[in-house]
């Protein structure tokens, strides 16, 4: 699934690596995450990822690169132990089984580190018992343990347990599944992050993390930006000062419109 770039001198590495995955979900905070990780740590393109099943996209490259950005690429670097990958239009819908089965087998077969997913999630499915804060984490019940670089500091953020849904919404199926204990919950707005942490069985052996984070669809810099902060003091990354992409100033809700047409 993973075409390198024919300018590389060497194959990536990424066995030492802390792939951040993001999950086209509420509000596209994790792709923009993502974005502003790649300029913040000054990542560079090392290939892409088979987008097949992605509905089909092409534009400018950041930085006047020669080229065109597809759907979904992968960002590297030789200094660091973080590789990203950023994924520009969603999976079309027929497609989403095969998607997670071919991202997830070339994920086990490049032998990363760890594995980050980032999700967005619905605010507006928030309870109560959620309000302490916008960010959770969860892990899935067949991942390794996480490194202890990682795990020592998770006690920042509390781990996601949804409410139980009400009995009028819950199929028999879904109530007989309640009690073991093993499933992935119900991740409103997620995308699919559920699909792909369930995925996930006795057999994997790269440690897996989910961050989450409830937001609003809108501007979503701020939350970003937020959410790059976190992973930053998670995974000590030390970005000491968070960079927007150029492409961002150009076009990130689109050109501004000539006051002519309004009279």
């Amino acid at each position: 699934m993973f075409i390198p770039l024919q300018s590389l001198s060497s194959p990536v590495d990424f066995s030492t690596q802390i792939l951040i995955l993001p999950s086209i979900s509420k509000g596209n905070v994790p792709q923009l995450a993502c974005d502003l990780l790649i300029a913040s740590l000054n990542l560079h393109h090392v290939g892409y990822l088979d987008s097949k099943h992605l509905v089909p996209v092409v534009g400018g490259r950041e930085r006047g690169e020669r080229g065109v950005s597809t759907p979904i690429e992968v960002f590297s670097s030789r200094e660091l132990p973080i590789t990203v990958v950023l994924q520009r239009s969603p999976v079309l819908k027929a497609y989403k089984g095969d998607f997670v089965k071919e991202i997830m087998d070339w994920i086990k077969t490049a032998n990363f580190k760890s594995l980050v997913l980032l999700a967005g999630m619905d605010t507006t499915s928030r309870t109560d018992s959620q309000m302490q804060s916008p960010y959770y984490y969860y892990t899935p019940p067949s991942s390794p343990s996480l490194p202890s670089e990682i795990s020592n500091n998770l006690d920042i953020l509390p781990v996601y347990q949804p409410a139980p849904l009400p009995d009028y919404l819950q199929t028999e199926a879904a109530k007989a599944k309640e009690g073991e204990g093993d499933s992935v919950p119900f991740i409103p707005g997620g995308g699919l992050t559920r699909r792909m942490l369930s995925s996930i069985g006795p057999e994997w052996k790269i440690p897996t993390l989910a961050i989450l984070q409830f937001v609003m669809e809108g501007d979503n810099r701020g939350d970003s930006g937020m959410q790059v902060a976190l992973l930053n003091r998670l995974l000590q990354l030390q970005i000491q000062s968070i960079k927007e992409p150029e492409s961002w100033k150009q076009g990130l809700f689109g050109s501004t419109h000539d006051g002519s047409l309004f009279g």
